[in-house]
């Protein structure tokens, strides 16, 4: 299923739990304290955002995984914003799969403070499943990059000095230079920690 094809699902789903309701978009869009066409303009366009559907899920009283479809995928591990981070495969509980998104999909939580503001300890970043590679149309995004000493690291990714070296750049610590990369996935869809919080994921 297509990136389009899974925001409609998520759109039809919420039209079925409104009938289920009987209530309108207009109210239903004061109930969620937002303005009145909130709701007509998320059914008529494409823009779907997690924490719009968090108000309309909590307007329904129903959960989130009730609109989009109960989808989840579970957190494989910690990526270093800061100081190294080895990463291995850890039980870290489940988070819902990020609506609009087909595809294999990898979820992974922030540890450290040097991608301040961007990225906080706790956000959950969610990348393409990693193949091994360096795509150069990557470089200048923020990525989830495994370097290959084995430490991994969300940071912006640049080209280095050397051909087949590279360069990750903090928003407030000093540039990891010069190094070699196993893989790097540009950050798609980040999952805030207070989001996280009032999921209850």
């Amino acid at each position: 299923m297509n990136e389009q094809d899974e925001v409609a699902r998520v759109k039809e789903r919420l039209r079925q739990l409104m009938d289920q309701k009987g209530i309108k978009a207009k109210p239903l869009s004061k109930k969620a304290g937002k303005g009145e066409t909130f709701v007509r303009d998320m059914l008529d366009g494409d823009d779907v955002k997690l924490g719009n559907l968090h108000r309309l899920a909590n307007a329904l009283e129903v959960s989130i995984a009730d609109i989009v479809g109960g989808g989840s995928i579970r957190v494989a591990g910690r990526v270093g914003a800061g100081g190294s981070v080895i990463f291995e495969p850890v039980d870290g509980g489940a988070v819902p799969m990020p609506p609009g998104m087909g595809g294999e999909l990898e979820a992974l939580e922030v540890d450290g403070i040097s991608m301040l503001p961007r990225y906080s300890a706790g956000d959950i970043l969610y990348i393409e499943k990693a193949a091994p590679g360096v795509s150069p149309d990557d470089v200048g995004d923020f990525c989830v990059v495994r370097a290959s000493s084995g430490e991994t690291y969300v940071k912006q990714l640049a080209f280095g000095t050397r051909p087949g070296l590279w360069t990750l750049r903090s928003l407030n610590a000093e540039d990891i230079v010069d190094i070699e990369i196993e893989w790097a996935r540009p950050v798609i869809f980040v999952l805030p920690r207070a989001a996280r919080r009032r999921l209850g994921y």
